[in-house]
């Protein structure tokens, strides 16, 4: 035992000992009566003080260690120390502990330990992690303080404390125990708030170390990370010190070439954008095809490749050769039939969770595609080769005319149903004549997409489980050679039909050229047809042979017929059976399930890719078109509030015209036919009286008068202002349906109704006759306002009406008073209480006028909010496409690269 290893255990006194059956306190007493020159009474006390506390005799031990004056000074102020601990003073002991400076390291930890079991004994846990922290820091290599660490972070669940001592003691000591233990943490889920940069070091370490353990790290890392947003900063991360490993050739990795695989697998199968791997991905592929084992060879290059034809220029030229070159040593490839079946199911699933219409045609089109239980073969040719005749002799019976003007399929069906596929949608045939007009008219609107799919019960078909196209025939027209290649999409076969006269001609040549370049394993045979208009037996063999041997230099598996489709015997169909048997149907010459598979796939992203661009389209169309209706509908509403004030003004000026053409004549009639009572005033009249009886019927006459004369002039003229107004309204009616006729035209459905309120009108004659039809003015003091010469001519009334001889001068007096009275005052009365109806009339007439068209303002206000909020919802759209492009091409994209790896695995094969 080494000397620090006694002081640690207080075993030091031990060496001062000779008989170990004696006593050690007696033993160390008498080195004390038997003085020796030699021993130190320091270290005598220092061991004395170890017997004492051993027997917990704190106190005396305490005395003995502070009498202690040598180099074992420090070693006994920290035991005096322990003894304080021992008894429960550790405020003391605390104290006594950071007092003691010294430059042993042994005594350095001992004390930190002493400490950190002081604090943990008085739950000050803060101070504890800080101290065993500073342990740890000062002398990680001292016994045990590494794992009390670990123990004390365990226990508290502080893991970040406990992953930093592992994986600090990883790196410092690269010994594996450490290496395992991080791993656990890990694979807990210790470790899931930590940056994977954290881990770099300790990872770079383990390699060197341990490339088994490095791989099951790297693997409980990754699957730590999967599930979260850290997930892609990982890959980058650990790629990148990837490349710091120096990776040796022919290295068998057990682990990391399937994590990559899946790893690739999932990025490009989940919902990850292009903007979130394209940084990560060149180091992964780069990786992955260093690390990659043969059987994972496959997919690391062609996912490498796949990538690289996607995003050209992201990756290492050299990366790309190197994939290249690995792909083209591959003795074999896996079938990828299964891979694109879920490929397909996944887009079809991507567009329906994002509301893409796909479609009848599109649904029948892949139906074609993946249909592997019959042969589709597709009959093409120069237009005047006999196609369509040739493909008559194959069903059996004239179902085309001499040409067809659009690509026809024909399939076994027990019914008969006839459809017409297109963009536009798809249409039933009724009957056989309405394909033949179909298939046989030139038409104009035909846009080379179209396609009829004639289902029929035959016989020549349903023995060969076989389907044919009758395609048009080439003729330099753009829309047929589009035809034809659209449609060859859909075969497994092609069977060109030449003419023995012309055979083989460049034009027929170059065509059949791209036709193999985009498909270039479809099988293509030919048919020599015409062959009857050859003279001779020997003829015919030689022009067989020489055609033969032509084709051949570009389609050296074709197979050539000498054929007549004017020959319908049974030899020459027989020889065209076995032909189609023996070449079209045989085994060895059936395409393979994958490429036609994957040509359904790519032409299901195209579609997508398509639709893309149609819904912005559609929605700047629908935008315009709502803001052409915007305008439109504007345009009447300002309109229409013009025509509502003209007719305001013009209806209430009519108005007010025939009113003052009355008020007019009642000022003229009224003073005259006043001023007529006059001659009521004789000699026998009651003078005392008189203008009072004057005053009466003057009221009398004026009621009158309005009755007899006013009330039915103002009626005709009323009856007659509202005919015209109702001209003038059923004017604006006529306008308003002009123009609702075109605004629904616009619209495309009969939406808008702008029906004027005509009630109006009735309202207006309601009215006219009730206020025409009897009116009552109240009584009016006419001549007895008590003026002068009203008092004068009354108090003469009095006195000289008591005189006879005087009468006939009052009568004159009272005539001429009478006849000079100014009457327009009464005039201008009765013309305004007469009229104060008719003036409530006229201000009502502008909301009248308003209730009329109300209406179809309410229409056109609700078109309008309804056209504005679909112009803003379509904005809104469009602008959420346009900052957000990725959300739907990003997933396309990644479905191009899955895509593009099966198309090389397939065109492999």
């Amino acid at each position: 035992m080494t000397v620090k290893q006694q002081f640690i255990n207080k075993e030091f006194y031990k060496t001062f000992l000779n008989d170990s059956d004696k006593q050690p306190i007696a033993q160390l007493a008498n080195l004390f009566r038997t003085p020796d020159e030699e021993i130190d009474l320091s270290s005598v006390r220092f061991a004395q003080g170890e017997v004492y506390f051993e027997n917990k005799d704190f106190e005396t031990a305490v005395f003995k260690w502070e009498k202690v004056e040598n180099q074992y000074k420090d070693w006994a102020q920290k035991n005096i120390a322990d003894s304080y601990y021992e008894v429960g003073a550790f405020d003391t002991a605390e104290k006594m502990y950071r007092d003691v400076k010294t430059e042993s390291r042994t005594l350095t930890s001992e004390i930190f330990l002493q400490l950190f079991s002081l604090y943990i004994d008085i739950s000050n846990y803060e101070e504890a992690d800080r101290i065993i922290k500073q342990a740890v820091k000062y002398n990680p290599d001292y016994p045990n303080v590494t794992k009390i660490a670990r123990k004390f972070y365990e226990k508290n669940h502080d893991w970040n404390s406990a992953v930093d001592l592992a994986s600090n003691e990883s790196i410092r000591t690269e010994d594996i125990k450490w290496f395992v233990v991080l791993r656990e943490y890990i694979e807990n889920g210790a470790t899931k708030e930590m940056s994977p940069s954290y881990f770099m070091g300790a990872l770079l370490s383990l390699a060197k170390v341990d490339l088994e353990h490095f791989e099951l790290m790297v693997e409980a890392l990754w699957n730590s990370y999967r599930e979260r947003s850290e997930y892609v900063n990982w890959l980058q991360t650990f790629n990148e010190m990837l490349f710091q490993i120096n990776v040796e050739t022919g290295i068998k990795w057990k682990r990391l070439p399937f994590i990559y695989s899946n790893t690739y697998r999932e990025l490009i199968e989940s919902n990850y954008l292009v903007a979130q791997l394209e940084e990560m991905m060149p180091s992964f592929l780069t990786n992955w095809l260093r690390i990659t084992d043969f059987d994972g060879a496959v997919l690391a290059t062609t996912a490498t490749l796949a990538w690289d034809r996607l995003f050209p220029g992201r990756l290492d030229y050299q990366i790309v050769v190197d994939a290249e070159m690995a792909f083209e040593q591959l003795q074999q490839t896996p079938d990828c039939f299964e891979n694109g079946k879920e490929l397909f199911e996944n887009i079809l699933q991507w567009a329906l969770i994002n509301e893409i219409e796909v479609g009848n045609r599109f649904v029948w089109w892949t139906n074609q595609l993946t249909n592997f239980d019959q042969t589709t073969m597709l009959v093409a040719g120069t237009i005047g080769n006999g196609k369509s005749s040739f493909v008559n002799s194959l069903l059996g019976e004239k179902m085309m005319g001499s040409s067809t003007t659009m690509p026809v399929l024909f399939e076994q069906s027990v019914d008969t149903n006839i459809t017409v596929y297109s963009k536009e949608g798809d249409t039933a045939l009724a009957e056989y004549a309405d394909f033949y007009d179909l298939t046989t008219v030139e038409n104009e609107l035909l846009k080379g997409d179209e396609l009829v799919h004639y289902e029929l019960s035959n016989p020549f078909l349903q023995k060969h489980k076989i389907s044919i196209i009758d395609t048009p025939g080439i003729d330099g027209n753009d829309l047929n050679t589009k035809a034809l290649l659209q449609s060859v999409k859909l075969s497994d076969r092609l069977v060109y039909v030449l003419n023995a006269t012309a055979p083989y001609t460049e034009t027929e040549r170059s065509l059949l050229i791209t036709i193999q370049k985009q498909l270039p394993t479809l099988p293509i045979h030919f048919i020599l047809n015409k062959m009857d208009s050859i003279y001779s037996n020997d003829e015919v063999d030689r022009v067989h042979a020489e055609i033969e041997e032509k084709i051949k230099l570009d389609f050296p598996a074709a197979k050539v017929l000498p054929y007549s489709s004017i020959y319908s015997n049974q030899d020459q169909f027989s020889e065209l059976e076995s032909f189609i048997e023996a070449n079209v149907l045989s085994t060895t010459a059936n395409s393979k399930q994958s490429e036609k598979l994957l040509l359904a796939v790519r032409k299901l992203i195209n579609f997508l890719l398509e639709k893309r661009v149609e819904k912005e389209n559609e929605l700047h169309a629908n935008v315009q078109w709502n803001e052409v209706l915007d305008e439109k509908l504007n345009g009447l509403l300002h309109s229409l509030k013009d025509k509502e004030m003209e007719h305001a003004q013009t209806i209430s000026s009519t108005y007010r015209e025939l009113k003052d053409e009355i008020k007019y004549d009642l000022k003229l009639s009224i003073p005259a036919m006043l001023k007529e009572c006059k001659e009521l005033i004789k000699e026998d009249s009651d003078f005392n009286s008189i203008l009072e009886t004057l005053n009466e019927e003057m009221n009398n006459r004026i009621q009158e008068y309005v009755r007899q004369s006013t009330l039915p002039k103002l009626n005709t003229a009323l009856q007659n202002w509202i005919r015209e107004s109702g001209s003038l309204l059923e004017g604006t009616q006529s306008y308003l349906a002009d123009m609702c006729d075109s605004l629904n035209s616009y619209i495309g459905s009969e939406q808008l109704s702008l029906e004027c309120d005509f009630k109006v009108l009735d309202d207006w004659r309601r009215d006219a006759d009730r206020m025409t039809s009897m009116i009552q003015l109240d009584e009016m003091n006419i001549l007895l306002n008590s003026s002068p010469s009203q008092f004068l001519l009354k108090s003469s009334g009095l006195i000289l009406g008591l005189l006879p001889q005087n009468k006939s001068k009052l009568v004159a007096q009272y005539q001429k008073y009478v006849d000079n009275v100014n009457y327009d005052e009464v005039s201008s009365l009765v013309s305004t209480r007469f009229f104060l109806q008719f003036e409530m009339f006229e201000k009502t007439l502008p909301r009248d006028l308003s209730m009329f068209l109300q209406l179809p303002y309410e229409h056109l206000y609700e078109l309008v909010d309804q056209t504005r909020e679909s112009i803003s919802n379509y904005v809104a759209t469009l602008d959420e496409m346009k900052a957000n492009p990725s959300g739907y091409f990003d997933p396309i994209t990644f479905y191009t690269v899955r895509l593009r790896q099966l198309e090389f695995l397939t065109l492999r094969k």
